[in-house]
């Protein structure tokens, strides 16, 4: 069975229920699937985001850059790569291209050697278990849950992928019912789907984030005028199924007594006291970034995204920043502030620096067998999941 413990690591990751109320998918050619609750739940949490038409097309071979897009919107802890520090040749311009070049960066979904990532070539159901077991690694989540019975087909799986099929088989992420696997069948949208909802899924009340934000911002947008003015005084983030508001200070005098009487379910919501706004994270993280890029170069200087649960600005480097550089940035961005971490390939250790904090004796590391590791979860900013959202509230103001 999937263990909680990665749909709790998911920061795009609900807790689901036998029978969820999602938000229906507008596509039209659903009706042949027995079952679309896979497709509802990944749309309703906008993680589709490389449909843009009616049509979900089911049985359509995912290809490398679909299947690297969906699994950087539903993952939420990869950071984004600078585009100084993108190497892909042939991805589009945009959030497609960002989403291939960070997966590619953290070595989940790597391009060719010739530098192309080839994002129309069509995935096999093998090399869609190899991408997942690489991110159960970069997350360091990748150990075997339990013994299985081998699939009827296992010796056709590749030597390569060999690993990655079995640990995802014991995890009961991708368990085809009749006990064959396939691997070098192409992995279809509609089988991806349903990877992904088991990947997340957990026992509890399913929570709609479409629905509570659109609800939670058009409370804040009339107690606060818009979004964005919120944006100075605080920030918005999910931690696991709890949409939380970090504000400065005391909250508007009646916020919570519109969040009590607007939202559908005002209990998935959660006012906190911060120190920073989401304006403020947006200054610490130009400036940390400028004084990497300065004193460093660009070339060590690799992504980076806030984390509004630690209030801190992690940025990932390719090797450790020297003692200049972590005495600027604790002078410019603030003691604690940042969290460096070393992008390393999937699975291995990764060494960690926050200026003005002794960080001599962390080193974040691959999980070995039977023992505990001491995970951060990351909360993924909103700004581009609720992007649409946040447009469709100014709107109805407007009118």
């Amino acid at each position: 069975m999937v263990g909680k413990k990665i749909a709790a690591f998911l920061a795009a990751a609900m807790l689901l229920s036998a029978s969820p109320a999602f938000a229906d998918a507008p596509y039209t050619d659903l009706g042949s699937m027995a079952d679309r609750q896979a497709v509802d739940y990944l749309y309703d949490t906008q993680n589709l985001t490389f449909i843009t038409g009616n049509s979900f097309e089911p049985n359509r071979v995912l290809t490398r850059g679909e299947l690297a897009q969906l699994l950087y919107n539903v993952a939420g802890n990869i950071p984004l790569v600078s585009p100084e520090a993108a190497t892909l040749k042939d991805v589009p311009q945009g959030t497609a291209g960002d989403a291939m070049n960070a997966v590619a960066a953290k070595g989940i979904l790597e391009g060719y050697q010739d530098g192309n990532f080839q994002p129309e070539s069509p995935v096999s159901r093998e090399e869609f278990a190899d991408v997942i077991y690489r991110y159960l690694q970069y997350s360091r989540m990748a150990d075997p849950d339990q013994e299985v019975t081998p699939y009827a087909d296992e010796a056709q799986v590749s030597p390569a992928y060999a690993q990655a099929v079995a640990v995802l088989h014991s995890k009961n992420i991708m368990v085809p019912a009749d006990g064959y696997f396939r691997p070098k069948e192409g992995m279809t949208r509609a089988d991806a789907a349903q990877v992904f909802y088991r990947f997340m899924h957990s026992d509890g009340d399913y929570t709609s984030h479409v629905q509570i934000e659109t609800q939670v911002m058009k409370a804040i947008n009339a107690e606060y005028g818009s979004v964005l003015a919120y944006f100075q005084r605080g920030t918005m983030y999910w931690d696991n199924d709890v949409l939380v508001l970090g504000i400065k200070g005391s909250p508007s005098k009646y916020l919570t007594k519109r969040i009590a009487d607007d939202v559908s379910k005002p209990e998935a919501v959660q006012i906190r006291r911060v120190s920073l706004s989401h304006s403020d994270y947006s200054q610490l993280m130009n400036r940390a970034i400028h004084t990497i890029v300065d004193k460093e170069g660009v070339q060590n200087y690799v992504g980076a995204v806030p984390d509004y649960v630690h209030e801190q600005i992690v940025v990932t480097v390719r090797h450790p920043v020297s003692k200049d550089t972590l005495a600027e940035l604790s002078s410019r961005v603030g003691a604690g502030r940042v969290r460096l971490e070393t992008m390393v390939p999937a699975g291995q250790a990764s060494v960690v620096q926050v200026p003005g904090v002794d960080t001599s004796n962390e080193t974040t590391k691959a999980e070995p067998s039977g023992q505990t590791v001491n995970r951060r979860l990351y909360a993924a900013a909103l700004d581009d999941t609720t992007s649409s959202a946040v447009t469709s509230v100014q709107n109805d103001a407007m009118n």
